[in-house]
């Protein structure tokens, strides 16, 4: 497989997709007792992490799953800076779940999430300051689902082309 980079008539610089798998993995220390959910996404470092908490509602997980992507927008959005490009535009963020959308836009929302850490709202000032703009992605066109789920072979081999990764064909 090879990462294969394309022109693309968006005017953004890069696209990033996050999603969580809610409670999709048990802990090994209580099994019985907990499960803790499953982050997958990224800009430039795609990746799946288990989440160091237990997320008490789909919209948490996803929510805190979109802070963490958004870190890895901000520093990517910084080294495109250095580089010379214009970051004048916010860098999109998709995610599946309009609730955590809804979130992350409205601090009105904050009586519903107050029991998470207040490290994870960061993601608010950035949306405010035009830094990021978070927008909401079918489940079925989310690529960042490949990190969260297993996925059947013709869901899996479209998300892995939307995210540019490519057969290594050898020249003819």
């Amino acid at each position: 497989m090879k990462l294969v980079y394309s022109r693309t008539t968006s005017p953004d610089l890069f696209t990033t997709y996050s999603d969580a798998d809610l409670s999709g993995t048990r802990t090994t220390v209580a099994p019985r007792v907990a499960s803790r959910s499953v982050s997958g996404g990224g800009a430039t470092q795609w990746g799946s992490r288990l989440q160091p908490h237990v997320s008490l509602s789909s919209t948490e997980s996803e929510y805190t799953t979109a802070s963490k992507v958004g870190c890895e927008v901000m520093w990517t959005r910084y080294l495109f800076e250095d580089l010379g490009c214009d970051t004048s535009r916010p860098s999109p963020l998709l995610v599946d779940n309009k609730s955590a959308i809804q979130v992350a836009k409205h601090p009105e929302h904050q009586s519903t999430m107050k029991h998470v850490h207040r490290a994870y709202h960061w993601i608010r000032d950035h949306i405010a300051q035009g830094h990021i703009a978070v927008s909401h992605v079918p489940g079925n066109e989310n690529p960042a689902e490949l990190f969260t789920k297993p996925l059947g072979r013709v869901k899996f081999s479209k998300f892995r082309t939307m995210l540019g990764l490519r057969l290594d064909c050898p020249p003819v």
